[in-house]
C-alpha cells in the first residue's frame, strides 16, 4: 500500500527463500507508547481523512481507496493508543481535523534486480530501498489553525544468499516494514501531542 515496488519484491523474496536481510534508515526516532500517553480529563475529538499520491499508473481509484483506508486505520491505531482522543466521523463533530496523504514511491524498474537475483538462486546481489511518506495537516477547529508535517523513513532489503545469516538478527522485510509504518505514524502522534493539538501535554 505504501511502497507497492517493496511489497512485490518483499513477497518475492518471501517465496523464493530466506536469503534476504532488511535494514532500516531509523530517519525517525523510535516512539513508545509511554512517549505518546496523554492524560486528558476530557477527551479530544479527532477526525481525520486520508488519501494515496502515486505516479503508478496500474493503481485505480479503488486501489488508492483501499490504500487509503489502510493508512487511515494506521493512524487510527497509533492515535487510539496515546489515549488522548475520541475519533469521530465527520469534521463538524471535531475538534482538531487531520489531513492526511501518503506518497507511494512506485519504482517499476528496482524489480528487476530483484528477479535477477530469484532466478540466480540468490548468488547474484540485489537490493530494494522502500520508502515510507505521509504528509498531514491539522487543524484547531478552535481557532483555524494550522500546522504541517512531513515525516519519512526507509528500509533498505537486500536479497543475497549469505544474508540467511543476518536475517534472525534484522527481521524480516515484513516485520521491518510494519515496524516502520507503525513508528511513522507514531511519530506524527507524537509531534501532534508535542504541539498542544491532543489536549494536555504532561
Amino acid at each position: 500500500m505504501k511502497n507497492y515496488t517493496l511489497a512485490a519484491v518483499v513477497i518475492a523474496a518471501m517465496l523464493a527463500g530466506s536469503g534476504c536481510a532488511s535494514f532500516k534508515a531509523n530517519n525517525l526516532p523510535t516512539v513508545t507508547r509511554d512517549q505518546m500517553s496523554v492524560s486528558n480529563t476530557e477527551r479530544v475529538n479527532v477526525f481525520s481523512r486520508w488519501s494515496v499520491v502515486s505516479n503508478n499508473t496500474r493503481m485505480n481509484t479503488d486501489m488508492r481507496a483501499a490504500a487509503a483506508a489502510v493508512h487511515k486505520n494506521h493512524f487510527d491505531r497509533a492515535l487510539n493508543s496515546s489515549n488522548c482522543c475520541t475519533l469521530v466521523e465527520s469534521p463538524a463533530e471535531a475538534d482538531v481535523i487531520v489531513e492526511g496523504q501518503a506518497v507511494d514511491h512506485f519504482n517499476q524498474a528496482a524489480m528487476i534486480p530483484a528477479f535477477i537475483t530469484g532466478l540466480s538462486l540468490y548468488t547474484i546481489p540485489s537490493w530494494a530501498t522502500g520508502k515510507m511518506e505521509i504528509r498531514a495537516t491539522a487543524t484547531s477547529t478552535a481557532n483555524t489553525s494550522e500546522t504541517r508535517y512531513n515525516l519519512s523513513d526507509s528500509m533498505t532489503m537486500v536479497q543475497w544468499l549469505p544474508m540467511i545469516f543476518v536475517m534472525p538478527f534484522t527481521g524480516s522485510p515484513l516485520t521491518t516494514a510494519k515496524e516502520l509504518d507503525e513508528n511513522v505514524y507514531r511519530n506524527l502522534v507524537l509531534k501532534l501531542k508535542n504541539d498542544g493539538l491532543l489536549g494536555n501535554t504532561n
